[in-house]
């Protein structure tokens, strides 16, 4: 006689439902977690050590950057010589502070008279500051040398670009429009004076470019008006009137 229960089938193996001791158990979670931790914590251990490794580096460089940068600033700050300031900007090339001190060497030539000395130094510091505001000042200072050294044309091209270059500084434009005017009114070319004394003016506002080039306006003769030549008399106006 059967001793399964009524409405239960029995199970044997190959039959749906049966339970086949060969099927794998899958363990906990606990467990595949102590699994995957004995097969991998060197790599784990390894990537955490490199993510350590990378945060003290950075943190490394940038006090590094920073302490580099206040030696720097500190060797500026003591070139108060021409030679030092030279010798700066050599052993400090690729630094925007070798383009300042370039720069000042220049003016210093420049105040000096030494235009062909501060030729050459504003080449350098425009090199060396390239695309700044600082780079524009030694072209401004460049175009300058050139007039002083009695190349007025090349000079005046200087200039009359930075004057027309509507993306630079308006006190740049100004300071150039200032001395265009001014070379304009050596040459007695007084229409154009009064074109970029206006420029200025309005480029500048109240400011010392504005100033000078009012100075220089007031200096500037005002055209005369052409004189009547003799035996011209001026046409009379005929007007008829209806029915005449």
């Amino acid at each position: 006689m059967s001793i399964t229960p009524p409405n239960q089938p029995s199970v044997s193996p190959g039959r749906p439902g049966a339970r086949d001791d060969k099927t794998p158990v899958e363990p906990p979670f606990d467990e595949q977690l102590r699994i995957f931790w004995e097969k991998n914590h060197n790599a784990l251990y390894v990537g955490c050590a490199l993510v350590v490794l990378a945060i003290v580096g950075r943190y490394a460089y940038e006090m590094l950057v920073a302490q580099r940068e206040a030696v720097v600033e500190a060797a500026y700050a003591v070139a108060t010589t021409p030679a030092k300031l030279q010798a700066f900007a050599r052993d400090n090339a690729g630094h925007p502070l070798a383009g300042a001190a370039w720069l000042k060497m220049a003016d210093d030539a420049y105040a000096a008279g030494n235009f062909s000395e501060a030729l050459v130094n504003y080449d350098k510091a425009a090199a060396a500051l390239p695309g700044t505001p600082f780079a524009t000042r030694a072209l401004l200072g460049k175009g300058m040398c050139l007039i002083q050294s009695g190349k007025t044309a090349e000079g005046t091209t200087v200039l009359r670009q930075l004057e027309e270059d509507t993306a630079q500084l308006r006190a740049v434009r100004s300071e150039a429009a200032y001395h265009l005017a001014a070379l304009a009114f050596a040459a007695g070319n007084f229409g154009e004076v009064v074109k970029l004394t206006d420029l200025v003016m309005q480029l500048d506002g109240g400011g010392l470019w504005a100033q000078r080039s009012l100075l220089l306006r007031v200096r500037t003769p005002v055209p005369a008006a052409a004189p009547e030549k003799k035996g011209e008399t001026t046409p009379a106006v005929s007007v008829k009137l209806p029915g005449s």
